[in-house]
């Protein structure tokens, strides 16, 4: 749950609102600003999970602007510093607050930030859920290791699947309600709903 105490908060600010800005602004496209995203949050999850490459090129960032990598790189660095201390169970909704935050922003829900439309919507779940396919456990080191490596995946999948599902419950699924009040239903009375004349 995104929904941390507010005193928890403050710790991950600075990180949150510089990721913000340097995913939602510059003149990329939105394709390579949803990659900025997906990088920044790749890294995060392989550092927690103890991927030794989790500083590798991942959404084509050998493509990315040198000074947006870095901070992107450093941002991410610094939450899963803080979060890698911590028990993997304790430190689940921190983690889903520091991604929940910046993908809400994305939405729209940052100042000076557009509304996403659908299909921004529909790439930034499609990027989590590539995050998601290729989160792994790192299976290296004692038994007891490799136990908590496989507990840690465990709890990255959890939180990324709710990250995504309370994004859909309260940002998307609202748009949708929207778009429907907006341009109508699919379907009335039995029948295809027409275009209006």
């Amino acid at each position: 749950m995104p929904y941390i105490n507010t005193k928890d908060r403050p710790k991950f600010k600075d990180s949150i609102t510089t990721v913000l800005s340097l995913v939602t602004t510059g003149n990329e496209t939105p394709y390579i600003k949803g990659e900025h995203f997906g990088y920044f949050v790749n890294r995060i999850v392989r550092r927690i999970s103890g991927a030794s490459d989790y500083a590798g090129n991942f959404f084509n960032s050998a493509f990315f602007d040198e000074g947006k990598k870095k901070g992107l790189g450093h941002h991410a660095d610094r939450i899963s510093s803080v979060l890698i201390g911590m028990d993997p169970m304790e430190a689940a909704g921190e983690l889903n607050y520091c991604i929940s935050a910046i993908y809400w922003g994305i939405l729209g829900e940052a100042e000076g930030v557009s509304s996403a439309r659908y299909g921004m919507r529909a790439y930034l779940v499609g990027i989590l859920e590539k995050v998601l396919d290729t989160t792994q456990s790192v299976n290296s080191g004692s038994q007891r290791d490799v136990t908590m490596a496989f507990r840690r995946n465990l709890i990255l999948r959890g939180v990324l699947h709710d990250v995504l599902d309370e994004a859909y419950r309260r940002q998307t699924g609202y748009y949708e309600d929207e778009k429907r009040l907006e341009n109508k239903d699919l379907w009335h009375l039995g029948q295809l709903v027409p275009e209006e004349e």
